[in-house]
C-alpha cells in the first residue's frame, strides 16, 4: 500500500512539475523579447502566471521528496520522466503545433535512457557509505570551476541564444545542488549543526540561484519541454557520476556490465535530449524564421547595392 501512495505522489509531482514549467515558459516568453536579462527578471517576479508556475514547481518538489521517503529510488524517480511526454504535449496544444516523429523519438529516447540509468544506479551504488571530508572539498571545488566556466561561456553565447547551453547549464549545477544538500543534510542527521560546512553550503546558494537563472533563459531561447528534458535527464546522472566517481558510493554489485549499460542508457538520454533540440517543431520554426529574415536582409543589401549603380548610368547618359 505504501509503494501505490508513493507512486501517486511521484505521478502527482510530474504533473505539477510539468505544468509548472510550461507556466513559467508562457510567462517568459510572453514578457520577454531577445534574450532574458537580469533587468527583464523583475517583471516576471510580479508576473502572477510566472508565480503560479514556481509555485507548481515548487509543490512537485515537495510531492517528490515526499514520495521518496515512502518508497526507494528505482520505484519513483523513472515516474519523473512522464513529466517530458506531459510538457510535450501540453506546449504542443498551446502552440498549435504537430509533434514529428523525430520529437517522439527523442522523448522516447529521453524516458528510455534516463529511467535505466536512475535504475542501474541504484543497484550499483551503496546507500550505507558515508562520503569523508576530502570528498565533499572536491565536490564544492569542482562546482567552483563549474560556476566559473558557466560565467565565461554565458558572455560569449548570450546573443546567440543556445538553448542547449542553458540546460545543459542548468542540469550540471542542479546535479552538483543535489549532492551538496544530500551531504550537507547527512552531516546534520549524523552530527548536528556544528560540522557542516559552510562553504558546502554558499555554493548550494549560487548554484541554485545561477541554475534557476539558467532555465529562464533557456525558456526564452527553447521550447519547455527541451528544458524539462534537459533537467530530468541531466541532472540525476550528474548527481550519480559524482556519486560514484568522487564520493565512492559504488557498491559491490557495481559491475564492469553494469557500468556500460549505464554508459549506454546515458548516451542514450543525451542522444535524445539532443535530437530533441534540433528537431522540435518549435525549434524549427525558429530555424525558419530566422533564415527567411536573413534572407530578407541579404536582398535588402543586393538591392541597395544595385540602386546606385543605375543612377550613375542614367547620369552618363
Amino acid at each position: 500500500m505504501t509503494q501505490w501512495i508513493a507512486v501517486a505522489l511521484a505521478l502527482s509531482s510530474a504533473v505539477c512539475l510539468a505544468l509548472g514549467t510550461q507556466t513559467q515558459s508562457v510567462a517568459v516568453t510572453g514578457h520577454t523579447e531577445g534574450p532574458l536579462t537580469p533587468r527583464g527578471l523583475w517583471p516576471l517576479v510580479r508576473n502572477l502566471r510566472w508565480l503560479s508556475g514556481l509555485a507548481l514547481l515548487g509543490l512537485g518538489t515537495v510531492l517528490n521528496v515526499a514520495a521518496l521517503s515512502l518508497a526507494t529510488v528505482t520505484v519513483v524517480q523513472p515516474i519523473g520522466v512522464i513529466a517530458l511526454v506531459i510538457t510535450t504535449l501540453l506546449h504542443a496544444r498551446h502552440r498549435h503545433l504537430i509533434i514529428n516523429r523525430r520529437t517522439w523519438l527523442a522523448v522516447a529516447l529521453c524516458s528510455v535512457g534516463g529511467a535505466t540509468f536512475v535504475v542501474c544506479a541504484v543497484i550499483g551504488t551503496d546507500p550505507t557509505h558515508v562520503p569523508g571530508t576530502r570528498a565533499e572539498n572536491t565536490v564544492v571545488a569542482l562546482l567552483v570551476g563549474l560556476v566559473v566556466l558557466i560565467g565565461v561561456c554565458e558572455l560569449f553565447v548570450r546573443r546567440h541564444r543556445i538553448s542547449m547551453f542553458y540546460v545543459l547549464g542548468a542540469g550540471l549545477l542542479y546535479g552538483f545542488v543535489a549532492v551538496l544538500v544530500r551531504l550537507t543534510a547527512t552531516t546534520i542527521t549524523s552530527s548536528g549543526f556544528a560540522d557542516i560546512r559552510w562553504t558546502s553550503v554558499l555554493m548550494i546558494v549560487v548554484a541554485a540561484a545561477l541554475g534557476g537563472w539558467m532555465v529562464q533563459c533557456a525558456y526564452s531561447c527553447g521550447p519547455p519541454d527541451l528544458v524539462i528534458a534537459g533537467l530530468t535527464v541531466v541532472d540525476p546522472m550528474v548527481g550519480v557520476a559524482l556519486g560514484l566517481v568522487v564520493l565512492g558510493e559504488a557498491g559491490d554489485s557495481f559491475t564492469g556490465a553494469l557500468g556500460t549499460a549505464m554508459g549506454l542508457a546515458g548516451l542514450v538520454a543525451i542522444v535524445g535530449v539532443v535530437v530533441l533540440s534540433r528537431h522540435h517543431p518549435e525549434v524549427l520554426q525558429r530555424r525558419a524564421a530566422a533564415r527567411a529574415q536573413q534572407d530578407a536582409v541579404t536582398s535588402g543589401a543586393v538591392a541597395d547595392t544595385a540602386t546606385p549603380r543605375r543612377t550613375e548610368r542614367a547620369t552618363d547618359r
